[in-house]
């Protein structure tokens, strides 16, 4: 079927790009997509699902509707907001992008045709009743296939629960290959759409010492001395392609990125050099002071590897990714998380560990991830086919990976919305939005999620969210009834099929607004008394949604324990089950504590373990979790804690002491150059605006300096950040 065929505008058409619809993409149109039949598109990686969503997209725009596009990563939220405005802005879509402050209902998206949010974005949007969500038309849920991740799934249940039951949309869900697409089809009411067309094909394999089997392809013997992965990335050089290896942890990643660095280097000409050079230069500088691991990584790159794993910050993703995707850099080590992220294909791609540590030592991962991850192989545009290769040490395990992983089935996706920390933040923000003001009311809305659909009964679901109507309001975020239950009457209401009124209370709303787990909020409200930094920062590490550092070492236990001690904390008895989380929570807070303190990012990664990306993310958590407390602390009428949490937001954020937080106001004035300044008692904007340029200047840098100054001379509420 020819494009020029769509029922839809030729400008339309054109700005599409695609002259003949692939099988999956014709199969969408004849089941419906332009009639705005809701769907589940099940396609292997690369199939063209992307452009299903566009085509529907571009129908819904000319008939003046407004599209929402589900992503569960922000780092894919930003590639789709650049794709589409590049090829649809001059249509005059209007496109906007939202994935940050949870606290706002963005009422500003009502004037856009297509809003690219993440799926928590979109929980929090309608949390807080944005008006606009009535008027969407067409829900865009991509990688639906994550109902299942336990940390992600629910959200996005919740979510697509909720605009089904708020608007008429068209539902258009896009997944990779699962086994169970009908059930997920079944429950949003929509045709599925599943092909195992795929533009380049994909062949599988394994490679053991030192034979390398490739199904449908070849056989043949690859001699040499090194790592097996490192043989087959030469290989794939030697072939002028590029390669894909994923490992299992970010430690793996760094030295797998290293050897097969210093293994590639020679098979590089000039111009790659020069041009890895140039790249390497920007991931080094990426921080003010470059870390051991910015170094590595830089030293890395110029080789023509590089390794991708949560511990970068977004500048060297960025650099890497482009490298990568520009052929310069030849080999990318990864962690699995990659395959789930943003598209970076590669010829070949490499798994070398089948197994990572879980709950029950070491345990082999499941089909579908391993699946995700072959299908990063073959790149459109530059390759006809692609390879998907499992390493293995023995002819043995070969035969072993290859039975699960090539000829086996993926396991079929399960709902993972009974999870009980889950369910507590959603019952709140359920009742909080006044979408359930009864019991019977949450039943029957849990009775449209998927959980219910799959498992045909809520009965698992209903007792767990009984008990937490209960804490919810020992908590005081909700009155259950006229006045207040206690438990023996709350359970008997239910018993005699008695329906109870749920409300919110005006805090229980804000804890919902807020999108913190309601057990957080009453831990920090029941800590709200004067307290030392240091114990604030237990407080929140305290929380969930912090999820502290990893357990203490024993080389760390006597240098935590020792400052345990200095700060006077109560703690948990050694012999309490409590005792090693409660020892994690305050090695988190010692280490927020140093980085308050002005301490490098080189130093903390030696001290507590943590690279500079995951320590951002961290911080951003911690940041949020201050301003949550001050806004709790404000409606509590303490107006000395959220003065103290907001103190403590400021310091988070910039990473400094109290001392500089006038200087680190200004744009442009990080945490070193706020000491430098210090150091020369320029110490206030005020400061800054009586020194002579020369002097600035000579301090840092002619064109920072002017800046720096300009910035100064603005009024105080443009400067503040």
């Amino acid at each position: 079927m020819l494009s020029s065929e769509l029922a839809l505008p030729k400008e339309f058409v054109d700005c599409l790009g695609i002259e003949k619809l692939n099988p999956p993409q014709e199969a969408a149109i004849k089941s419906g997509l332009l009639e705005k039949k809701s769907m589940v598109i099940a396609t292997p990686t690369a199939s063209g699902k992307t452009a299903i969503a566009e085509i529907a997209m571009l129908r819904h725009f000319s008939d003046g509707g407004r599209t929402v596009y589900l992503v569960p990563l922000k780092a894919l939220a930003s590639e789709k907001y650049k794709d589409f405005k590049e090829k649809y802005s001059k249509l005059g879509m209007r496109i906007a992008i939202s994935v940050g402050d949870l606290d706002s209902s963005d009422e500003w998206l009502g004037g856009y045709d297509l809003i690219i949010v993440s799926n928590e974005k979109m929980d929090s949007i309608l949390r807080h009743g944005a008006t606009w969500t009535r008027d969407i038309t067409l829900v865009v849920a991509d990688e639906i296939h994550l109902l299942d991740d336990i940390s992600r799934g629910p959200t996005l249940e919740i979510v697509l629960t909720r605009l089904r039951d708020i608007t008429n949309s068209q539902i258009l869900a896009l997944s990779a290959t699962i086994s169970n697409a009908e059930e997920i089809a079944e429950w949003l009411d929509a045709k599925l759409v599943r092909s195992d067309y795929r533009p380049i094909k994909l062949y599988h394999g394994v490679f053991y010492p030192y034979m390398l089997e490739i199904d449908g392809k070849e056989k043949r013997e690859i001699a040499g001395s090194d790592d097996l992965e490192v043989i087959l990335s030469k290989d794939v050089l030697k072939m002028g392609k590029q390669a894909l290896v994923f490992v299992s942890t970010r430690r793996s990643a760094e030295a797998t990125a290293e050897k097969i660095a210093d293994k590639i280097e020679k098979l590089l000409d000039k111009t790659e050099k020069e041009e890895l050079k140039k790249i390497a230069k920007g991931v080094e500088a990426s921080l003010s002071i470059a870390t051991k691991q910015c170094k590595r990584e830089a030293s890395i790159v110029s080789k023509g590897a590089a390794f991708h794993h949560a511990g970068l910050v977004a500048k060297q993703r960025e650099l890497i990714e482009e490298g990568f995707r520009k052929g310069v850099i030849k080999v990318l080590a990864a962690t699995p998380t990659l395959a789930f992220g943003i598209n970076l294909p590669a010829y070949r791609v490499l798994i070398r560990d089948a197994k990572r540590y879980g709950s029950y030592g070491s345990e082999f991962i499941p089909v579908f991830e391993v699946q995700q991850m072959c299908g990063r192989a073959g790149r459109p545009k530059y390759d006809k086919e692609g390879e998907a290769i499992l390493i293995a040490k023995t002819a043995n395990e070969a035969g072993e990976l290859k039975e699960r992983y090539i000829d086996g089935e993926p396991e079929p996706i399960y709902s993972k919305l009974s999870m009980e920390s889950t369910l507590r933040m959603h019952v709140l923000a359920l009742i909080a939005a006044g979408v359930t003001k009864t019991r019977n009311e949450l039943e029957k809305f849990f009775s449209r999620t998927f959980f219910a659909h799959q498992y045909r009964n809520l009965e698992e679901v209903m007792e767990k969210i009984e008990k937490i109507l209960k804490d919810l309001e020992s908590y005081n975020f909700i009155k259950i009834g006229k006045g207040s239950f206690i438990a023996d009457e709350f359970v008997a209401a239910f018993d005699l099929g008695r329906d109870v009124e749920l409300e919110a209370t005006k805090i229980g709303k804000r804890v919902a607004e807020l999108y913190v787990d309601p057990a957080s909020a009453n831990h920090i409200i029941k800590n709200m008394k004067t307290k030392t930094d240091i114990e604030h920062l237990l407080v929140i590490n305290q929380c969930i949604e912090m999820r502290p550092l990893s357990g203490v070492k024993r080389k760390d236990y006597e240098r935590v324990e020792d400052e345990l001690a200095r700060s006077n904390i109560n703690a948990p008895d050694v012999w309490d089950t409590e005792y090693d989380e409660f020892l994690k929570a305050f090695k988190a807070a010692l280490m927020f504590r140093d980085w308050m303190d002005e301490i490098g990012e080189d130093r903390l990664l030696d001290i507590y373990g943590i690279a500079p990306g995951e320590l951002y993310t961290k911080l951003k958590n911690a940041e949020w979790m201050f301003y949550s407390s001050s806004e709790l602390a404000k409606l509590l009428n303490n107006k000395d804690m959220a003065n103290d949490m907001n103190r403590l937001k400021l310091r988070i954020k910039h990473g400094v002491k109290e001392e500089l937080l006038s200087l680190v106001r200004i744009r442009g004035i990080g945490r070193v150059r706020a000491r430098m300044l210090w150091k020369n008692r320029i110490r206030s904007i005020g400061d800054i605006r009586k020194t002579n340029d020369r002097l600035l200047a000579e301090l840092l840098g002619p064109k920072v300096a002017e800046n720096i100054k300009t910035e100064a001379d603005k009024p105080l509420r443009k400067i503040a950040r």
